[in-house]
């Protein structure tokens, strides 16, 4: 884990598991359902469809206080929904960065692991 050291052996078996299990999710065909995928994408961003159906219940009410003339509150459903809708763009656009960099965080862990690998397997061969 992370709050212990459980020595190279242990941390080295870790992140081969990591990356093949890594390697068996990229090529495995998804077989999931609608259900399932959203359920596992809410689980990793929830704001992002909170925000998308704040912004679109605010639309909708907007849309039928103009439906019964009632324009000053109409304004102000209308209002809501830009800021609703750029909160949502908002988190969109801030989940984007972090996952670039949770990406090139991983990549520049492969390449230590793979380091890591390749001084082992040399230390072996010259044994």
């Amino acid at each position: 884990g992370l709050a212990t050291w459980d020595g190279p052996d242990e941390v080295l078996a870790s992140l081969t598991e990591g990356l093949a299990m890594s390697t068996v999710r990229k090529n495995a065909p998804r077989s999931e359902g609608l259900v399932q995928r959203f359920s596992r994408k809410f689980a990793n961003d929830p704001l992002v469809p909170i925000g998308c159906a704040l912004t679109g219940g605010v639309l909708m009410g907007g849309l039928y206080t103009m439906l019964t003339g009632n324009k000053g509150l109409s304004q102000r459903f209308m209002r809501a929904r830009v800021v609703a809708q750029g909160a949502t763009v908002l988190i969109l656009c801030t989940g984007t960065v972090m996952m670039g960099n949770q990406v090139r965080q991983r990549q520049t862990f492969e390449d230590k692991f793979l380091a890591m690998q390749a001084e082992k397997e040399q230390s072996e061969q010259e044994r």
